[in-house]
């Protein structure tokens, strides 16, 4: 499918103008980041992260009460009242969500009974324990009596997963394997928490260090090994043109980061990499298009011109590729919720980076590279081979005429 056909853009002249857009943009990203520093998330800092779901509305004010240096934000659609709970960095190793967590249902189950089991908050052993433990169907204690009882434990755990919770105790006692006799021992020895923990993890400091210095060298590495790719696919000028264009795009997509203040996070290492992974797809097929055309031109022509006359014919592919691409990613960030919104922008303003810098950075690059190295690759076509200069024509023996006497 050709959009543009037959196309002559000057891709080239505008090369400074987007360098130097580009470096303010990194100096901007750069300048933010020494002010403010880096807003390491709990993978990389350290600390916790615990997901929850009330019965009823949040109780924001009395959660921010309780955890004062927490962030706590609305988690998926406002009518499921679940919220998700950042905790800061720790000095410490230790069960930090396992510890914020219990002081929540002390503090948000002020009337439980200590001696009954929070149906919503504890899972199939506690559950099996309990009724193994009563024995309300008189299976004895047999090895076959707690799995009788830890099936039907399965079936009330799995339940609770369908709903999130539950909210009132008929959703419990109508579970199927509840017997009246189990019915009986969940309603005397059981109650309803005020919320069920989807999720929770804790991340020590030097695990978080760990994972900074992994993230790191991932994307080093993998921008490196695109350079050495494209140095034996092509030739040294265009992968370092290459690499140069790939810490171009990733420089871009962090200084946008600092410019929203976004947490750093191991989503925004993948959306990094899948950065360097794509920003590199138009330079290779644009190197490649810039190769197959020095063997088809029959006349002469400068790089500058090689690289206009390459860019030119792959424009309908960059622009439907990246086309689709970015639809997608509008997709995911109006629709996608809460946890991948920062993952899919980064990304989106990646793809886009990555698109303008292989039509203007990598071109200043490797015409940079051509103008310090004697302009070698200002070759294309027959006219571009050494001439063969003809022979000087053999001058023929002159004889001397006798005089007649």
């Amino acid at each position: 499918m050709q959009i543009f056909v037959n196309t002559n853009y000057d891709f080239v002249k505008y090369r400074f103008v987007a360098v130097a857009f580009s470096l303010a943009v990194i100096l901007v990203g750069a300048f933010l980041f020494r002010q403010h520093g880096v807003n390491w998330g709990i993978d990389f800092a350290g600390g916790a992260n615990i997901a929850l779901k009330f019965k009823g509305p949040v109780p924001m004010e009395r959660l921010r009460a309780d955890l004062a240096d927490a962030s706590i934000q609305q988690y998926g659609k406002a009518d499921q009242n679940s919220v998700l709970i950042r905790l800061p960095q720790q000095r410490r190793e230790s069960d930090y969500a396992g510890q914020i967590v219990a002081k929540l249902l002390r503090d948000l189950n002020p009337g439980a009974d200590p001696a009954k089991l929070d149906i919503n908050y504890w899972g199939r052993d506690k559950l099996t324990d309990l009724l193994a433990t009563v024995d309300p169907d008189n299976k004895g204690t047999r090895a076959d009596a707690r799995a009788y009882y830890a099936k039907v434990a399965d079936n009330i755990i799995n339940r609770r997963s369908e709903l999130g919770l539950f909210s009132n105790t008929q959703q419990v006692t109508s579970v199927p394997g509840v017997t009246t006799g189990i019915a009986r021992v969940l309603n005397e020895r059981t109650y309803l928490g005020a919320f069920n923990v989807l999720n929770q993890e804790t991340v020590g400091p030097q695990v978080g260090r760990e994972l900074q210095q992994k993230a790191i060298w991932a994307v080093i590495l993998s921008t490196l090994a695109m350079g050495v790719y494209l140095w034996l696919r092509f030739d040294l000028m265009f992968g370092v043109a290459a690499v140069v264009c790939i810490v171009h795009d990733v420089c871009v997509s962090l200084a946008f980061l600092a410019m929203i203040n976004g947490e750093f996070s191991l989503n925004i290492v993948a959306a990094l990499l899948l950065i360097v992974g794509y920003s590199i797809n138009d330079t290779v097929v644009t190197y490649d298009r810039v190769r197959e055309n020095r063997r088809k031109l029959k006349t002469r022509a400068t790089l500058e011109e090689q690289l206009n006359l390459a860019m030119n014919q792959t424009l309908s592919r960059t622009i439907l590729t990246s086309g689709s691409v970015v639809i997608v990613l509008i997709a995911l960030i109006l629709f996608g919720g809460k946890v991948i919104h920062e993952f899919a922008l980064i990304l989106l303003v990646g793809v886009i980076a990555g698109t303008y810098s292989t039509v203007t950075i990598v071109p200043a690059v490797a015409i940079a590279w051509n103008n310090l190295t004697g302009r070698k690759h200002d070759i294309a076509g027959p006219a571009a081979r050494p001439r063969v200069e003809p022979a000087p024509p053999k001058e023929e023996p002159t004889t001397r005429k006798r005089k007649a006497v």
